[in-house]
């Protein structure tokens, strides 16, 4: 009869263990469908503004108090021709949120301008191309500080540094400046003959 108490203590504990575990995994499953809702209503919200005023998503979104409004009408917006807007939205959007949402917002940002400068380019205009590329690199790597493994950020980021590679910072074309050091180790000897 000794181990009878001890299963009936062991038991107690697996069921605590259990009821724990149960309340655990329901609250995670009522914060993922809190979420999901949230979503669905944004996503309400911008079809029934959208469905209002088709042709404007840019202004809609401007107004609206959720950046998560602000990227999904960055994209429409970039697409009708409007780089200016969709920059706007992307950065308002990135300086308002944390997490995920601006990682998505900087890496939206970076491919934006990565894509304009890539069309200035096609173009000919090789010169007003490298500001473009230089915020594209900015973006991409604001996104790798918030989450070093975005692999897609990654590889846009050097796909932007092959078209415009950062300087050397040796390399500032000023001649070097020899200390006193160096300058003894690199002059050449000469003879000034014998005694």
């Amino acid at each position: 009869m000794a181990g009878g108490p001890v299963k009936r203590s062991a038991r107690g504990a697996l069921r605590i263990a259990l009821l724990l575990a149960s309340a655990a995994m329901a609250g995670a499953l009522a914060l993922e469908c809190w979420q999901l809702a949230r979503a669905q209503e944004v996503n309400r919200q911008l079809a029934q503004r959208l469905a209002r005023r088709p042709e404007q998503p840019a202004q809609l979104a401007s107004t609206a108090s959720d950046p998560r409004l602000w990227v999904a009408a960055a994209r429409p917006s970039f697409s009708a021709g409007g780089v200016a807007q969709a920059a706007a939205l992307l950065r308002r959007a990135a300086d308002a949120s944390r997490g995920e949402l601006r990682q998505v917002a900087l890496y939206d940002l970076g491919n934006l301008y990565l894509k304009e400068a890539l069309r200035v380019r096609e173009s000919g205009a090789d010169a007003s191309a490298l500001p473009l590329l230089e915020l594209a690199k900015e973006s991409y790597r604001s996104a790798l500080l918030e989450r070093p493994d975005l692999w897609d950020a990654k590889f846009n980021l050097e796909l932007a540094l092959r078209l415009a590679p950062d300087p050397d910072p040796d390399d500032t074309g000023a001649p070097q400046i020899l200390t006193g050091e160096r300058a003894v180790t690199t002059m050449r000897a000469f003879t000034l003959g014998l005694p």
